[in-house]
Formats: structure tokens, C-alpha cells, sequence
């Protein structure tokens, strides 16, 4: 058992899973998907008339890809609707239609991942838990910081919490270690005093120890700590309630 005094909790894939069978479907490739996009079609229809809806939804994986492979190396956190101006941009849509467009267009897909979000019964019992011993804070990579307060207030988490950080609000993601330092300079805590938890290796883990913060990584699968690492995570659970140990909190089953 270690004397943390503070509990950083990842967002999703942590506290919060996205249940996939609640996002629409959407025909590409005679497959179908599920994609917010599916639930998109008359607002698309507005922005980029004429334009297929699995055209669309190549230019948001494109842009994505551009996006993701730019901040595997910077790790700078850019907002939801540059990526949905991006993919506009590919798909033909004008430049001065393409900015308002992104911006609704990221709005909507927002609310639906919003709606699609679940707080499993385990993960609020482990967290009424920790709270009552422990200062609390969030610390996400996510690219919308307005839906990121949303999802804590409509599962009742954010009066749970003491310290919220969104990587969108911030600028910076995981694994830098801003994305760690600054909740710990709210929660007025050392690194020592702190354990961050997450269940992205590269992510959680590599903040954690670039800001000298023990890490429980959650290895939902199993598959071990990655032989190519090269940092080891402080704790490996496979289940957020294995965390209640770790804290003296005792066991929740």
C-alpha cells in the first residue's frame, strides 16, 4: 500500500467507455459502421451538398491520421473542428464555408458521443470510494473540452472531483507531462503524493513518469507491459476496482 494523498484519473477507457452500439450506422464499403456520421446526414447535407456521406467519412479518416501522426511527436492537442474543417477541405467544400461548417459539424458529433458514453456501476462505487479518503482529478486527452465537462456532469462526476484538465483546453496531450504537473499545482501536491491512472500505455504511463508520478496502468486485455517499453508503470491491474487496494481503501470484489 503507498501514502498517495491525490488519485489522477484518466476519462475514457478509465472512468468512462463509449458504448458502440449506441452510435449510428453507416454504410461504406457495402460494411456498416458505426460512426457519429450515420446521424450526421442532414446537417452534411447542408454544409457539403452532393457530396457522399462515405466520402465524407474517408476525409475524416484522413484528417484524423494527418492529425494523429503529427501529435505523436508534438503532442500538441488540437481542437474537434479543425479535424471536421480538415476533412471539408478534402471533400471540395469552400474555405469560408468550411470554418462555420467544422464548427457545427463538431458540435453535433459531440452531443452524440455524448449520448453514447456509460459510467459502469463498479467505476462510480470505486470512485464514491476514493473520494471520501482522496483529493480527485481528471485528466484526459480529449479534443473537446465544453463535451468533456458535459460527459462528467451528466454522469455525476464532476462534483465528485476536485481538478479538471482537458488536453483541447490545454493545448498539450498525453504524454507530455504538462497534462500531469498542472493538476498536480491545483491539488497543491509533490509528485510523490499523487498516482495517476489510465489504461494507454504510451499515454498515461509516459506522463506519469515524465512528471515523476506513479502509474497504474489499466491492462484491460491483459497483453502485459509492452517488451518495446521503456518505462514500467508502478502498478498493472486489469480492472479499476483493483485500484481500491493499491489505495488502503481495502477490497470492492
Amino acid at each position: 500500500m503507498a501514502g498517495y494523498r491525490g488519485v489522477l484519473f484518466d476519462l475514457f477507457g478509465t472512468l468512462i467507455g463509449v458504448a458502440a452500439e449506441r452510435l449510428p450506422e453507416l454504410a461504406v464499403d457495402d460494411r456498416a459502421v458505426r460512426s457519429t456520421l450515420g446521424g450526421l446526414t442532414g446537417l452534411l447535407g447542408e454544409i457539403a451538398p452532393g457530396v457522399p456521406l462515405p466520402d465524407v467519412w474517408q476525409a475524416l479518416v484522413t484528417a484524423s491520421d494527418e492529425l494523429a501522426q503529427a501529435r505523436s511527436w508534438d503532442h500538441v492537442e488540437l481542437p474537434s473542428r479543425e479535424r471536421f474543417r480538415r476533412a471539408l477541405a478534402l471533400v471540395g467544400c469552400e474555405e469560408s464555408a468550411c470554418d462555420e461548417g467544422a464548427v457545427l459539424l463538431s458540435r453535433a458529433h459531440m452531443r452524440l458521443i455524448a449520448e453514447a458514453t456509460v459510467f459502469p456501476d463498479e467505476h462510480a462505487a470505486l470512485l464514491r470510494v476514493v473520494r471520501a479518503t482522496h483529493r480527485v482529478a481528471v485528466v484526459s486527452n480529449f479534443d473537446d473540452t465544453a463535451t468533456g465537462y458535459e460527459i462528467l456532469r451528466r454522469h455525476g462526476i464532476l462534483d465528485q472531483v476536485d481538478v479538471v484538465v482537458i488536453s483541447e483546453g490545454l493545448g498539450l496531450r498525453k504524454p507530455h507531462p504538462a497534462l500531469v504537473r498542472v493538476p498536480l499545482r491545483e491539488l497543491g501536491m509533490a509528485p510523490a503524493e499523487a498516482l495517476l491512472v489510465g489504461d494507454t500505455f504510451a499515454e498515461d504511463v509516459g506522463a506519469a513518469h515524465a512528471a515523476g508520478v506513479d502509474c497504474a496502468w489499466i491492462d484491460g486485455r491483459g497483453a502485459g507491459v509492452p517488451e518495446t517499453a521503456g518505462v514500467r508503470p508502478r502498478w498493472v491491474i486489469r480492472r479499476l476496482a483493483e485500484l481500491a487496494p493499491i489505495l488502503g481503501l481495502g477490497s470492492l470484489g
